[in-house]
């Protein structure tokens, strides 16, 4: 029975014009002539680690077990930031140690990782503007050789985590939240959830509105065709969590607003 090709994805900010793209792929074909690409995205915004951690923790699970996963968003690259690797729910990792895994170590139990430490596995020489390149990729395409994660280096005890935002209730008549993310087309994804707004719960629940940008929200709809053009409503998004957005228009450039922008709900 032949093996199946071992599937290794990509997510960066390192855009399409350039050749960085192919540059590691390029590497990782050398180590492993076998592998298979997924790019999840090149087009995360230079230096976002939280939108990078976000759209991470959406994409990885629904590979199938056994997938390498390299992620490098990495502005802080040859500095004394660690690079890691780490295996969590089935899958690996290779990434800067910045908080780019935050989603998926929230969302799996267990994980277990490591420093990368293990020179001889990198592409040499290694340039201190492209780790991508030089030890990311390399250390992906050993993994997908069957080396095991204890060979590339020590236990990392407490990898670095970004704070996501939760979901606070404040009092009886508020609850906050913040916009964990900003879509391809400017639908504002915040972390809350339909069990969060009684809108979305029985029929005799409270009424309620949404306040994000000093706007005020009241219709709550659940596909984009129930909603009236230029006007702002919440659906519950494919993600799981509700998102603000405009019929065939950017919500978030109507209202301003980025990722860690707070937003809330009042209950009438």
């Amino acid at each position: 029975m032949e093996t199946p090709r071992r599937i290794i994805t990509l997510l960066t900010d390192f855009g399409l014009r350039d050749h960085f793209v192919a540059a590691i792929k390029g590497v990782m074909l050398g180590v492993n002539p076998d592998l298979a690409f997924v790019d999840i995205s090149h087009l995360v915004p230079p230096h976002d680690i939280h939108s990078a951690a976000f759209i991470l923790g959406q994409a990885y699970f629904y590979f199938p077990l056994g997938t390498i996963h390299v992620a490098v968003v990495d502005p802080g690259v040859g500095t004394e930031r660690k690079a890691l690797v780490a295996s969590a729910g089935g899958h690996f990792f290779v990434a800067p140690d910045n908080g780019i895994l935050a989603y998926v170590f929230s969302r799996e139990e267990t994980f277990e990782a490591r420093e990368i430490t293990a020179s001889h596995y990198f592409h040499t020489p290694v340039s201190p503007t492209f780790h991508g390149r030089d030890i990311f990729a390399p250390i992906a395409a050993w993994i997908s050789r069957d080396i095991p994660l204890h060979q590339f280096g020590p236990i990392l005890e407490r990898p670095v985590r970004l704070k996501v935002p939760a979901v606070t209730r404040v009092q009886d008549a508020l609850v906050e939240g913040a916009i964990l993310a900003v879509d391809n087309f400017g639908n504002l994804i915040t972390n809350l959830k339909p069990e969060n707004v009684p809108a979305y719960g029985r029929a005799e629940s409270r009424a309620c509105k949404m306040l994000a940008g000093q706007r005020e929200i009241t219709a709550f709809r659940t596909t984009f065709g129930e909603g009236a053009a230029g006007e702002l409503f919440v659906i519950p998004g494919s993600s799981g969590y509700l998102e603000i957005v405009m019929r065939d228009r950017s919500a978030a450039t109507e209202l301003h607003l980025s990722p860690g922008a707070p937003v809330g709900v009042i209950l009438s």
